[in-house]
């Protein structure tokens, strides 16, 4: 997963491990991103969520990019229930801010033309 991405994802940290069920956003994952054992890891090697959440995003991290683990993410974080769809929702708007100051001023004007 690209840089930004990870940021977006970093930034919402705190509610991600306090809030996020692993176990619904991992059945609600595109079945090809996680392989059966990185599902069964997540599973059942950690006690607590905490762990599980942090181990998911660790393994989506390492992912790359062309397997689109962001997009999964967030989509799967959609499905799983309303609380879900609010963390997905801020995330994603916290990657376009992000993008938006990564880019340089005369590109961004030009793309509000």
């Amino acid at each position: 997963m690209d840089k930004q991405k990870q940021k977006a994802i970093e930034h919402h940290n705190a509610a991600l491990m306090d809030d996020m069920d692993p176990q619904a956003v991992v059945n609600n994952m595109f079945v090809g991103l996680l392989s059966l054992v990185e599902k069964e890891f997540i599973k059942k090697s950690h006690s607590t969520r905490r762990d599980k959440n942090r181990e998911l995003i660790f393994i989506l991290f390492r992912k790359r990019e062309e397997l689109e683990p962001f997009e999964h993410f967030v989509e799967a974080l959609k499905k799983t229930d309303a609380s879900h769809k609010i963390i997905a929702k801020a995330i994603l708007k916290t990657y376009v801010c992000i993008v938006v100051r990564s880019m340089p001023w005369h590109i961004f004007l030009t793309t509000l033309e």
